[in-house]
């Protein structure tokens, strides 16, 4: 599985900065450039109404100690090898004809870990700016391999967002699935990315939860409250859809025809083991 150390290039940017030239230029010439492909793509997924002058102000502000943690981290990490073992890794417990490209890359704007579709198939993007340790890499890494079997598995050419509540539950809740059972080890709410005390929140409020998704799983509505990675909306904590779509699919594989976990990532949606109102 190749994997694209894409944050090499951006760390001699950074170097090249000192030199008295257009940050921009160096950015344009060392990082962009080189990867046009892929920064064309993870725009156009995630970006699509980025404003150029906005990102060259951006860039133009930069400075080698904005990224010290970060180089500090990377310089302790044989980072390619790390993930490589944890593909392969996702491999052996969930094979894939081929297995996914890994672009690890530094942004301004990213996600920690994200997919993005290179020439007609999804790949794994790795956003570094939001890291400052890689105690969940190995676990956001085995997450994003589960959607990309998924996309396999149902065929799909590129890696949409999912669009309505019940399909995102399914599939944010198989991927949480996946990862624990490639790290079985680690506690649930790792897998879930929150606190402890985020999870007994859900636990505790799990039927106010089911209760506000009842009627909206048809629809995207509630998909920025339950999915969120910033503060309490509505009353609900960040990633609390995580810790539904995990005990949905809980459900599903333990009820008396419970079905495996392979089957439930052909379904496109869960209304036919979960309808409205059940």
């Amino acid at each position: 599985m190749p994997i694209f150390p894409l944050y090499r290039d951006f760390f001699r940017f950074l170097e090249a900065i000192e030199t008295g030239r257009d940050p921009w230029e160096i950015y344009r010439d060392v990082y962009l450039r080189p990867h046009t492909k892929f920064f064309r793509a993870y725009w156009a997924a995630f970006l699509p109404h980025i404003d150029v002058g906005t990102l060259q102000n951006r860039v133009r502000q930069t400075r080698r100690g904005h990224y010290a943690v970060l180089e500090h981290l990377l310089a302790g990490n044989d980072l390619e090898l790390r993930v490589a073992g944890t593909i392969e890794r996702c491999h052996d417990r969930l094979p894939l004809m081929s297995p996914p490209d890994v672009y690890l890359m530094v942004g301004f704007f990213s996600a920690d870990g994200f997919l993005v579709a290179l020439e007609g198939r999804p790949a794994i993007g790795i956003g570094l700016e939001r890291y400052r340790d890689f105690r969940l890499l190995d676990i956001i890494l085995a997450h994003e391999y589960c959607h990309c079997a998924r996309h396999a598995t149902l065929g799909r050419s590129r890696p949409e967002a999912d669009r309505r509540l019940d399909q995102k539950l399914l599939s944010e809740g198989l991927s949480v699935h996946f990862s624990r059972q490639v790290f079985p080890r680690r506690p649930l709410y790792d897998h879930l990315l929150m606190s402890r005390q985020r999870l007994n929140w859900c636990q505790e409020n799990e039927k106010r939860l089911l209760d506000l998704i009842r009627k909206g799983l048809g629809g995207p509505r509630l998909i920025p409250v339950l999915f969120g990675t910033g503060s309490f909306t509505d009353g609900i904590p960040p990633r609390a859809g995580m810790y539904l779509g995990y005990r949905l699919v809980e459900r599903m594989m333990g009820e008396g025809d419970g079905k495996d976990f392979e089957y439930l990532l052909t379904l496109g949606d869960v209304a036919a083991v979960w309808p409205q109102g059940g």
